[in-house]
C-alpha cells in the first residue's frame, strides 16, 4: 500500500493529539489525590479541636447526656434568636422563628395530676422558647374560656389562673417561680418558698414580660435571665374558673412542677464551646459543636468562604497581566460550554434540618469513632466534606466536633490546570494543522517537480524541453535547480545522440564508397589463391557495414520525413489487401492468410508510411517464421467502430517476457546467434513504433496464448468508414 509523505507525518503528529487527553486525566488523579488530602488534613482539624473539648463535662447538660432520647414538648433546646424579642404580648416577632420544631402544643393530654377529659378541659396552649445572648425567651398563647386573675388583697399566688415555673440549677437546687397577675399587663413573679419553709413568695425579677388578654384566652411573653435556669426545667399552666373553696383547677404543662424528678431538659449552650472554637478556629473551614443527641451547641464560620487551605494560595492567585487577560480571553468560551467556576453563593440546609447528610456524625457518636463525609447541595452547586470526631468526658462520648469545608479551593486549582491543558492543546492542535497545510505544500511541490520532470521526457526517452527553474531556496529547490542543469545536459547529450546517426551515415558513406571501390578494382586483378579468401572477407565486411549504414539512414529520413510528411485519408483496407497480394509473391514459401472484416476503412494519415510498418511487420514475422507455416493477417473494426486494428501472427520463437516491453527500443533485437550472422542493427521495430506513434495509433507485440508463436497488433484511429 502507497501512503504519501503527508498521510506519514500526520500520522506521527496525530501522537501529539494524546497530549492533551494525558494531561486530562492527570489532572483528574492530581484531583483526586487533592481531595484526599484535604481529607485526612480535615479530620486532622477535627480530631485536634475535639481533643481540646475532651473532659470538660460543663460544657454539656449533664443531664441531657444520660438520656437515650429527647421528648419533645418536654426537653427543650432553645433556638437562636438574632435579635432582641420586644416583650409586648404581641407574637409578630416571633413569627420569623416559627417552625415545627420550635413550636409545642399542649392540651388535655398533658395533664398533671388529673385525668379530665377532653370536654371538660378548656384550657390549652402552645410555647416557643429562644435564646438571645444571656436569656431565654418565651412565648405561651393560651386558650382558656375564662381567665381569673388574683385579686388585688389576694395573699395567695397560685388560686388564680397563674404559670409556674420549676428549675433544678447546676447547684442541684430545686427552685419554683409563679407568675400571677392582678390584670393583663407587666408581669408578677415570684419564687416560691420551699416546701419546708413557711414564708410568703419573693418577687423575682429576673423573671419579665407582658400578660395580654386575647379573644380565646391571653399570651404571656417572657424574658428569663439564663443564670436562673438549670439543666432541667418544667413549666406549667393552671386554670381556675372559681374562687370558690375548694379551689377546682386544671394543670397542664410539660412536667409535674411539684417534682424535680419529672422536669425535663434544658440545654443552653455553654459561652466556654464557642470561645475554646473561636480561639482554635481555622478562618477557611466551618466548625460546630454537638451534643449526643446532636443539638448544635454552636458554630464557628461560614461554609460559604469555607473552601480550604487552598482558597488563599498566593500561587494560585489571579494576576491581572496582559497575558491573564488574553488566557481568559481564550478561556472564558470553555468556561461557559465545559468548565464551572465554583459559586460564591450557594444553598445548604440549617444542621438540624439535614436528614441524611449528618449521618457520619450519628456515627461518630455512636461509635466514637473519627469519620468523614462528602455530599453535595441540594442546588448541586457545591460539593461539602464534612469530618465528625467525638467528644469524650469521663470515657463517654457527651458530643462531638464538625468540621466542614467545600471542595471550591481544589476546583479552582483544577480549573487553573485545565486552563493550561486547554492552552496547550489549543497549541498543539495548530500546530498540528500548520504542519498539516506545509506537508500539503511540500507533497505539492514534490508532485509537481516529479510532473514537470516527467513532462520533458517522451515515451522514447528523448527530452523534449529543459525543465522550468525555480527561485525557493531551500532543499526542494535545491533538488529542482539539480534537476534542471540535469535535464539540461541529458537533453545535450540527447541531441547529440540523435544526430550522431546521420553523422555517422554521412560521413562513413564516402569511405565506404572508396573501400568497395577499392576492392572492387583488387577483385578484377588476378589475386593469389591464398589472397581470395581475405578479398571475400574483406567485401563481406564493408556489405554489413554499408547495410547498417543503411539502416541507420533509413531511422534518420523517416524521422526528418514523418517531420514533414502531409496527412490525408486513405483506405487502409485497400492497402492491406493490394500489400498481401504483393507478400505472397515476395515470400513465395510462406503462406499468408489475409481477412478483412470491413472495407473501405479510412483512415487519417501517410498511407505511406503506413504500408513501410507494414512491410516491416511482415519481414520480421517472415524472418522469425519456418518455411511453409502460415502469417495471419486481420484488419477489423474495434471500440464501437471508432478504431482499427491490424494483427500479423506467425508461429516460431516466443518473444522474452521481459522484453515485450522493450522490443520497439531502438537499437533492441532478440534474434538468435544464427540470425545474428545477417547484419540488423534493432532499428526496423522502432521504425514501426515512429510511425504508429505519428498516426495516433498504438503498436504492441505479444506471445500466443497457445505459446506458438508472436502477434503484433497495430490500433489505429478510424476517420470514416464509408
Amino acid at each position: 500500500m502507497r501512503l504519501s509523505i503527508t498521510i506519514k507525518l500526520m500520522f506521527f503528529a496525530s501522537f501529539l493529539l494524546a497530549i492533551p487527553m494525558i494531561g486530562y486525566n492527570y489532572i483528574w488523579d492530581m484531583e483526586k489525590h487533592l481531595r484526599k488530602g484535604q481529607e485526612q488534613t480535615l479530620m486532622n482539624n477535627a480530631k485536634a479541636l475535639a481533643t481540646a473539648l475532651h473532659e470538660r463535662e460543663n460544657l454539656f447538660n449533664n443531664q441531657a447526656s444520660y438520656k437515650d432520647a429527647l421528648v419533645k414538648g418536654k426537653d427543650f433546646f432553645p433556638s437562636e434568636i438574632t435579635k432582641a424579642i420586644k416583650l409586648d404580648g404581641l407574637e409578630n416577632d416571633w413569627l420569623e422563628h416559627a417552625n415545627s420544631k420550635s413550636i409545642n402544643r399542649y392540651n388535655h393530654l398533658n395533664q398533671i395530676n388529673s385525668t379530665l377529659s377532653e370536654a371538660e378541659v378548656s384550657l390549652n396552649f402552645s410555647s416557643q422558647i429562644g435564646r438571645y445572648k444571656d436569656y431565654v425567651y418565651a412565648i405561651l398563647t393560651v386558650t382558656d374560656d375564662k381567665v381569673l386573675f388574683r385579686p388585688q388583697n389576694a395573699l395567695s399566688v397560685i388560686e388564680n389562673d397563674h404559670i409556674e415555673i420549676a428549675t433544678l440549677d447546676q447547684n442541684q437546687e430545686f427552685s419554683r417561680y409563679v407568675i400571677s397577675n392582678h390584670s393583663p399587663g407587666w408581669v408578677s413573679a415570684f419564687k416560691m418558698p420551699k416546701a419546708d419553709v413557711d414564708t410568703p413568695p419573693q418577687n423575682e425579677t429576673a423573671i419579665q414580660g407582658q400578660w395580654q388578654l386575647t379573644k380565646d384566652g391571653y399570651i404571656v411573653e417572657l424574658r428569663i435571665k439564663k443564670a436562673l435556669l438549670g439543666e432541667k426545667v418544667g413549666f406549667s399552666i393552671t386554670d381556675v374558673d372559681s374562687f370558690k373553696k375548694p379551689i377546682q383547677k386544671v394543670v397542664i404543662g410539660t412536667a409535674d412542677t411539684q417534682n424535680s424528678n419529672d422536669l425535663g431538659t434544658l440545654t443552653v449552650p455553654s459561652p466556654k464551646i464557642e470561645s475554646i472554637i473561636k480561639a482554635m478556629g481555622r478562618s477557611h473551614s466551618k466548625i460546630s459543636v454537638v451534643d449526643k443527641h446532636q443539638q448544635l451547641l454552636t458554630e464557628h464560620g461560614d461554609i460559604q468562604n469555607a473552601a480550604g487551605d487552598w482558597s488563599d494560595n498566593n500561587f494560585y492567585l489571579e494576576k491581572d497581566t496582559w497575558f491573564s487577560q488574553i488566557r481568559d480571553l481564550i478561556i472564558n468560551p470553555f468556561y461557559q460550554y465545559f468548565l464551572t467556576k465554583p459559586p460564591k453563593i450557594f444553598t445548604i440546609e440549617q444542621f438540624e434540618n439535614r436528614r441524611h447528610k449528618n449521618r457520619h456524625v450519628q456515627t461518630a457518636i455512636d461509635t466514637g469513632k473519627l469519620t468523614s463525609m462528602w455530599w453535595t447541595t441540594n442546588d448541586n452547586k457545591a460539593v461539602i466534606l464534612s469530618a465528625a470526631h467525638p467528644i469524650y468526658v469521663d470515657n463517654q462520648v457527651k458530643g462531638a466536633v464538625i468540621v466542614e469545608e467545600t471542595t471550591h479551593g481544589i476546583r479552582s486549582i483544577r480549573n487553573k490546570a485545565v486552563e493550561g491543558i486547554l492552552l496547550t492543546s489549543i497549541f498543539i492542535y495548530l500546530s498540528v494543522a500548520a504542519l498539516f497545510l506545509y506537508t500539503l505544500r511540500l507533497s505539492f511541490r514534490i508532485r509537481k517537480l516529479r510532473n514537470q520532470t516527467e513532462a520533458v521526457v517522451d515515451e522514447q526517452g528523448k527530452i523534449k524541453s529543459n525543465l522550468p527553474s525555480t527561485k525557493i531556496n531551500d532543499e526542494i529547490g535545491d533538488l529542482s535547480k539539480s534537476f534542471t542543469n540535469i535535464i539540461s545536459q541529458l537533453g545535450q547529450y540527447n541531441n547529440y545522440l540523435q544526430n550522431m546517426s546521420s553523422r555517422l551515415s554521412h560521413e562513413l558513406k564516402t569511405p565506404i564508397s572508396v573501400v568497395r571501390s577499392s576492392l572492387e578494382m583488387m577483385e578484377n586483378q588476378q589475386l593469389p589463391q591464398d589472397s581470395q579468401v581475405y578479398m571475400k572477407r574483406a567485401k563481406d565486411g564493408i556489405n554489413r557495414l554499408n547495410s547498417m549504414l543503411m539502416a541507420m539512414s533509413e531511422a534518420t529520413h523517416l524521422e526528418q520525413a514523418l517531420a514533414t510528411s502531409e496527412r490525408g485519408e486513405f483506405d487502409l483496407a485497400a492497402l492491406v489487401e493490394g500489400c498481401s497480394q504483393s507478400y505472397q509473391q515476395i515470400y513465395q514459401q510462406q503462406q499468408f492468410n489475409i481477412n478483412i472484416t470491413n472495407k473501405p476503412i479510412f483512415i487519417n494519415g501517410c498511407d505511406e508510411h503506413i504500408a513501410q510498418l507494414f512491410d516491416k511487420l511482415i519481414s520480421n514475422a517472415v524472418e522469425f517464421s519456418n518455411n511453409g507455416d502460415d502469417i495471419k493477417v486481420n484488419l477489423a473494426l474495434e471500440n464501437s467502430k471508432k478504431q482499427v486494428m491490424l494483427s500479423i501472427e506467425n508461429k516460431g520463437t516466443l518473444l522474452p517476457e521481459k522484453m515485450q516491453a522493450n522490443i520497439f527500443d531502438a537499437m533492441v533485437s532478440v534474434r538468435t546467434e544464427e540470425q545474428k550472422k545477417q547484419p540488423h542493427l534493432g532499428i526496423g521495430l522502432y521504425i514501426c513504433k515512429l510511425i504508429s506513434d505519428y498516426h495516433n495509433g498504438t503498436i504492441i507485440a505479444e506471445n500466443l496464448s497457445d505459446k506458438s508463436g508472436v502477434r503484433f497488433i497495430l490500433t489505429l484511429p478510424v476517420a470514416r468508414l464509408t
